[in-house]
């Protein structure tokens, strides 16, 4: 077998695998957030931080797991669910947040050093991450294929609607690996 054919393989195999794990382990991360124990802790800093003509409050927060002490910078969200506004805003908002308040958090059991200031935060846009994790796969899946196909008509000599079933069958059973690993790292975590 030549490099370039190796290559292929390596290709065509490995890009689904991460793909559907990346995106199980995303999702699975996401679920885990909604059990994640809330504690007290404060704010020991506010910055302003410009992003083009809109301004975000950016806190540091101070707190303390089983006596570790821990620091995390949050983007507050104001009740009506605005975390960017003029400077203005921003200079209003966080003034309501100023070092020495004391804030709620939810951190993560089994790393503390990750917290959130509510649990939507750590779930992100859930629209964009559905977007983006299926042009993800959807590409793994098309890479797969397109070596497939080569690999196929090159080494199995096969012709027409052969080729067509044994890509499919291969793709298939590749997602099915990828599916099972996937399962196994969110059972191993």
């Amino acid at each position: 077998m030549s490099t370039l054919t190796l290559l292929i393989l390596l290709l065509m195999f490995v890009t689904p695998v991460i793909s559907v794990m990346t995106v199980m382990l995303r999702f699975s991360e996401i679920k885990q957030a909604a059990n994640w124990p809330q504690i007290s802790g404060e704010v020991t800093d506010v910055l302003l931080r410009q992003s083009g003509s809109e301004y975000q409050p950016l806190l540091e927060i101070a707190y303390t797991v089983d006596g570790q002490s821990y620091s995390s910078r949050q983007v507050p969200v104001s009740k009506t669910g605005q975390a960017k506004g003029s400077k203005k805003w921003a200079r209003e908002f966080s003034l309501q947040l100023k070092p020495g308040t004391a804030v709620s958090l939810y951190y993560d059991p089994n790393r503390p050093k990750r917290a959130a200031l509510n649990r939507q935060s750590m779930q992100g846009d859930s629209t964009r991450l559905k977007i983006t994790s299926s042009i993800m796969i959807l590409l793994s899946i098309g890479i797969h294929l397109l070596g497939a196909r080569g690999l196929i008509a090159n080494y199995l000599n096969l012709t027409g609607s052969s080729i067509a079933i044994a890509m499919l069958i291969s793709t298939v059973v590749t997602l099915l690996v990828c599916a099972a690993l996937g399962l196994l790292v969110q059972e191993m975590r």
